[in-house]
């Protein structure tokens, strides 16, 4: 029997790069969890680290299911925008597990690469999310299909921008 493979559920490969994702979060957090935190200090990390963990695993699933799976109909615009606005969690992590010994504060490359890149990919999701749904007619605007489960999860990062601009003040802060 052959059972076909649309693409909606979640697979190995989707929890790899998730696991992927929480990597590159947690060393973005971990020079603040070492620090001496109340209980809301606690609180705000871990939402952070959650948050983080899912947008840096944007990038990964997108080439997993772009390239090992191959799934019919991929990408759609959710997708991309979940791999573009994991793109700058991800190098800075590279650029700060290059100088582990130096404060984030200190080395200018990791936080111009994060405070740039995010500035570039938020400005980059919002104009995508204005030609694609505010400047279109409602018609137009409804036709955007919102599944699979990634797409979905891409296009809520996507609307939730300015969180990720919020989150990279608090990792450089």
């Amino acid at each position: 029997m052959d059972r076909i493979d649309t693409g909606g559920g979640f697979s190995v490969l989707d929890g790899a790069a998730l696991v992927m994702g929480s990597a590159i979060a947690s060393i973005h957090t971990l020079r603040v969890m070492r620090s001496d935190l109340t209980g809301a200090g606690w609180i705000m990390i871990w939402i952070t680290f959650a948050w983080v963990a899912v947008t840096a695993a944007g990038p990964f699933l997108f080439l997993g299911r772009r390239f090992a799976r191959r799934l019919p109909d991929y990408p759609k615009i959710g997708d991309r925008l979940w791999a573009l606005l994991g793109i700058p969690w991800l190098a800075s992590a590279l650029v700060q597990s290059a100088a582990p010994d130096r404060e984030p504060h200190q080395n200018s490359l990791f936080t111009t690469s994060l405070g740039v890149g995010l500035a570039v990919t938020c400005l980059i999701t919002l104009g995508v999310i204005w030609n694609t749904w505010v400047v279109v007619p409602p018609e137009q605007a409804a036709r955007v299909e919102a599944s699979p489960w990634t797409n979905r999860v891409g296009l809520i990062l996507a609307i939730a921008w300015p969180i990720q601009c919020g989150l990279g003040m608090v990792v450089l802060s």
